[in-house]
């Protein structure tokens, strides 16, 4: 029930919100009231499964659809988060009931998708290996930081061509600002997402782009802790200072304390056994309330999870055993909850009603996604890729994703950024999810030459007198002895030796 008195003298309006504590979470069932079966849902947390299973269905559903079309996973969920979004479901009053409830609607699932979405971003920064970016080849280096400023300097040509005609106020300037600069991320996981849906994360032109977007996120990571810096310094420098003292000693902490920790705990962990369950516990609570500090730090609390995840050990039996745990779930829901969630913030009546920021946005998102092509294109083509796979590498790393979803989300909800400029932004970030991947696939096929330079070396082409050259792989110890027995069976001699190039299996985590 909410009262609305008459304005005080000073025209302020007070109201009064009656709410019931404790809350009601658990109901009994259909059978609480078999006349009104829907009274479950006045419940929380029925209406909280709810709302995730008519995600989950809605998302796959169209999904299955678009699959044979090549439309990705995140595309289907964008559509499905505009689907279920005001303008269409949400105009029916049974579905308002479940998503739009003024009790609690649309901010408890938000909150559900954030703190997914910050498992997500940990096990992104566990993921991703350090030293991938610190000993990159120099072609990554260059790549990664052309494709992170190329972009920003035709934001600001843009920008200043823009503000002649007309002068604008601080809110539309730090709107424009933000929207470059989200444009000109290249993010490691988004990169990550869209090699593995094409699958071809592990050849070379995938590796070369993991490379390349570990520089450009660090890097990103580092140019958006300068600009915060050097806003902190023009309000206090006190202020700034103490904030870098807080950052070093959060990293030292991170990376000389619980790092060292969980070295720890694998050297203790015997050879072939699981980590404890208590361990990978404490570790997620950790993760958690590291996101926790650097928001009560004022920092953004992703940065905070994204940090801790780094600090991690990748690959096995740590990071492995934290992957194989929290992926699937934080993955297949919580992701898919925040990315349709997002998806149904879109208003496209707002879009018509302000043309001015829409048509900007426009021209900026456009303009940002050519100078990242074009740049990456030159920089990859100069460097003796063939021409198509530097199309596509370009186009690859000019992918926009999840992560440039939540920022967008982000800075709408904190009013940073205005709502039509947030509708065109999930629609030119669908558009590019959706178009991409699809001229990817036509552009770069590593199937097709993946045994090119091996047409004519089989044994029928071998001289008489040439070395038989043998991949011997060996997964465990018992299959040296057989490898073996079968190599002798090849009888080996002095004119025509065999060359064995024995490999040990691991599995790659």
């Amino acid at each position: 029930m909410v009262e609305a008195p008459s304005p005080l003298p000073h025209q302020n309006d007070t109201y009064e919100f009656c709410i019931i504590l404790p809350p009601r979470i658990n109901s009994a069932g259909i059978w609480e009231n078999l006349a009104y079966p829907s009274t479950m849902l006045t419940y929380s947390l029925p209406l909280l499964e709810m709302q995730i299973v008519m995600i989950f269905v809605s998302s796959h559903l169209i999904y299955a659809i678009l699959k044979p079309l090549g439309i990705t996973l995140f595309a289907s969920q964008i559509i499905a988060g505009l689907f279920l979004g005001p303008p269409i479901m949400g105009k029916l009053n049974a579905f308002r009931n479940i998503f739009y409830r003024r009790e609690f609607g649309v901010e408890m699932i938000d909150a559900v998708s954030v703190f997914g979405f910050t498992l997500f971003i940990f096990l992104t920064g566990v993921k991703m290996d350090v030293k991938m970016a610190f000993n990159s080849t120099k072609k990554s280096v260059v790549i990664g930081i052309i494709s992170l400023l190329s972009p920003i300097v035709v934001g600001i040509v843009l920008h200043k061509t823009f503000n002649e005609h007309k002068r604008m106020n601080d809110v539309i300037k730090t709107e424009r600002i933000v929207g470059t600069l989200i444009e000109s991320t290249t993010s490691f996981s988004v990169i990550a997402c869209v090699l593995t849906e094409l699958k071809i994360i592990n050849s070379e032109l995938g590796r070369l782009a993991l490379s390349s977007a570990s520089v450009g996120d660090l890097s990103t990571l580092f140019l958006v802790q300068i600009i915060s810096l050097s806003q902190d310094w023009a309000t206090s420098p006190l202020l700034a200072l103490q904030r870098v003292l807080v950052a070093f000693l959060f990293i030292t902490v991170l990376f000389f304390v619980f790092r060292p920790m969980m070295f720890w705990i694998i050297k203790k962990t015997p050879e072939g056994e699981p980590i404890e369950e208590v361990y990978i516990v404490a570790i997620l609570m950790v993760a958690i309330g590291c996101a926790i500090f650097t928001h009560w730090t004022q920092q953004a609390p992703l940065i905070g999870a994204f940090l801790f995840g780094l600090a991690v050990p990748d690959g096995p039996p740590l990071g492995s055993t934290l992957i194989n745990k929290f992926e699937c779930f934080v993955n297949g829901i919580f992701l898919a909850v925040y990315i349709t969630a997002s998806a149904m913030r879109v208003n496209p009546r707002k879009m018509v009603s302000n043309p001015p920021r829409v048509k900007f946005s426009i021209i900026s998102f456009f303009l940002t996604f050519l100078a990242k092509f074009i740049s990456c294109f030159i920089a990859s083509f100069v460097s003796f890729m063939p021409f198509r796979d530097s199309l596509a590498f370009g186009l690859i790393m000019s992918s926009k994703g999840v992560v440039e979803l939540a920022y967008f989300t982000t800075f709408r909800d904190n009013w940073v950024i205005s709502e039509a400029t947030f509708s065109v932004a999930v629609f030119a970030i669908l558009v590019n999810a959706t178009v991409i991947p699809l001229l990817v696939r036509f552009l770069y096929d590593p199937v097709s030459r993946k045994y090119a330079g091996y047409k004519r070396r089989n044994l029928m082409h071998l001289k008489p007198d040439a070395e038989l050259r043998v991949l011997a792989c060996i997964h465990w110890p018992e299959n040296v002895s057989a490898m073996i027995d079968l190599l002798d069976l090849t009888c080996p001699m002095k004119e025509s030796p065999n060359v064995i190039y024995a490999l040990h299996l691991i599995e790659l985590m």
